[in-house]
């Protein structure tokens, strides 16, 4: 950000004062002083957090919604106890996370994310809404698959969206706090489906009740995204001219451009080629190989360990807070602690470590601590939100940054694909080499942050020599690190 000076608004006192335009950004640096700051901060909190935080609570609801309703007859109703043929339901959503995760994030960066998001949830919601009418195997297999397609947007979008609305050092927290509502959904949907699941006698089975439900919450909400989702800081209804202007000048230290509407391949080439992109798509496949154990099949272990229907369902509640706990701490600590965010993400490996330990080691008449070894693979989480938030603040270039956000949940799909298929039907109900699994990708991961950061470190040496102190000249235009050498990246 430009030097602060207190005098700000009393020396514009409209946009017609502000230096020289062009397309929304000032020529020269504006400086915005603290005060005005915190204004613009918390007014971009109110209007853009409570609408991602909600939406994407609805994202992960329904599709992490197949844990609990397999459980009350889903698995039984379409054949799914036989070997790894619940697993492929649960992972197929992510080959179709994979196939949609490019093509819609580029479109968010071509029609905004406003727009982008608020069409896929209303799709999204559809394809939940006729999950009930899947009678078979097959059917449900498409049916995942499809949704996994559409939902594949929504989290590059918002990482994008974070980008560019943020500054580096922000970004780490508001990005912890939007993927924070995965926990607060599993905080309130066991208890939604806890009521559903007692329904009998009626035309359906109570898991397609509890499809149905959570399909027409997500329409209605899609139908309200249209109006309410901010569009990018240029455009965004709610703010002054000058506050337009002001808004990109938060952002200009962050030397990582601004919003861009032209898809530029050069700089997807640059992404592709090189070495920050491939750790952290690969940081985030081996820290979401805990998701599979926890999204799809925390109802059915705990149902294992000889715990009822319902109590196996409420179990899964104090997984909601601590998601809340592990996502919202890993990123308070990396935006308050400097250059500590690949430190924090190897710190949480080591609770998943230990969790899968004592789920895999320890006799099933140790069900306490069995059940809090589970509990504790929850970190996973904690280390996750710090590769999303590397995926926002360590790439500059608009086109470049949707590339990286789409690595990372691609990253994200592979780890949650290669995660259930350690889960095999024949090792119910211990589940020993899934967890036998996770003991090895979270040590894997914990190491390749210690080697990622070494080599950012180089990087941030190499740049400081040859070119000197960071300026801001070229903080707002579209240059990607490599070609703004006052780029520095985050440790």
């Amino acid at each position: 950000m430009g030097e602060l000076k207190s005098d700000h608004v009393e020396g514009f006192d409209d946009a017609a004062e502000l230096p020289s335009v062009h397309d929304g950004i000032a020529d020269e640096p504006v400086p915005v002083d603290e005060a005005t700051n915190k204004k613009l901060l918390r007014k971009i909190d109110m209007r853009l957090m409570p609408v991602m935080c909600f939406t994407y609570a609805l994202q992960y609801y329904d599709k992490a919604i197949l844990s609990q309703a397999a459980i009350f007859g889903l698995r039984k109703d379409l054949h799914l106890e036989v070997g790894l043929r619940y697993s492929w339901v649960s992972l197929i959503f992510y080959f179709g996370y994979l196939l949609g995760c490019y093509p819609i994030s580029w479109l968010a960066q071509k029609y905004t994310t406003a727009k982008v998001c608020s069409i896929i949830c209303v799709l999204w919601s559809i394809v939940v809404i006729c999950t009930p009418a899947c009678k078979t195997y097959a059917g449900l297999l498409v049916n995942r698959f499809i949704l996994g397609v559409i939902e594949s947007g929504v989290s590059p979008s918002f990482m994008l969206t974070t980008g560019v609305w943020y500054t580096h050092s922000e970004q780490v927290f508001r990005s912890g706090l939007w993927y924070s509502f995965s926990g607060g959904s599993n905080l309130i949907s066991p208890l939604i489906n806890y009521g559903l699941g007692h329904i009998t006698g009626g035309a359906l089975h109570p898991w397609q009740y509890m499809y149905l439900i959570a399909g027409l919450a997500t329409f209605f909400w899609g139908i309200a995204l249209w109006f309410i989702f901010p569009a990018s800081p240029k455009t965004a209804k709610g703010f002054t001219e000058k506050e337009h202007i002001l808004l990109l000048e938060r952002v200009r230290a962050n030397n990582a451009g601004a919003e861009n509407r032209h898809i530029k391949w050069y700089q997807v080439r640059e992404a592709v080629s090189g070495y920050p992109f491939w750790c952290i798509l690969f940081l985030a496949m081996l820290s979401t190989t805990g998701s599979g154990a926890v999204t799809t099949f925390g109802s059915i272990i705990f149902h294992g360990m000889g715990f009822s229907t319902f109590v196996s369902l409420l179990l899964n509640i104090p997984i909601g807070a601590l998601a809340f706990i592990c996502v919202l701490g890993s990123g308070y600590l990396g935006r308050t602690i400097p250059n500590a965010r690949l430190n924090i993400l190897t710190v949480a490996c080591a609770p998943v470590i230990v969790g899968c330990c004592l789920l895999w080691q320890l006799p099933s008449s140790a069900r306490g601590a069995r059940i809090a070894g589970y509990y504790l693979i929850n970190f996973f989480s904690a280390a996750w939100v710090q590769c999303i938030a590397l995926g926002t603040s360590n790439v500059a270039g608009h086109t470049k940054k949707a590339t990286y956000a789409a690595a990372t949940f691609f990253g994200y799909s592979l780890g949650n694909i290669i995660g259930p298929l350690t889960f095999n039907a024949n090792s119910a109900p211990r589940y020993d080499p899934g967890f036998r699994a996770m003991v090895i990708c979270f040590a894997l991961c914990a190491g390749l942050a210690q080697a990622f950061r070494a080599l950012l470190s180089f990087d941030n040496r190499k740049r400081q020599k040859t070119h000197g102190d960071p300026t801001i000249e070229h903080g707002l235009e579209d240059l990607t690190d490599e070609e703004n050498k006052s780029f520095r990246y985050h440790l």
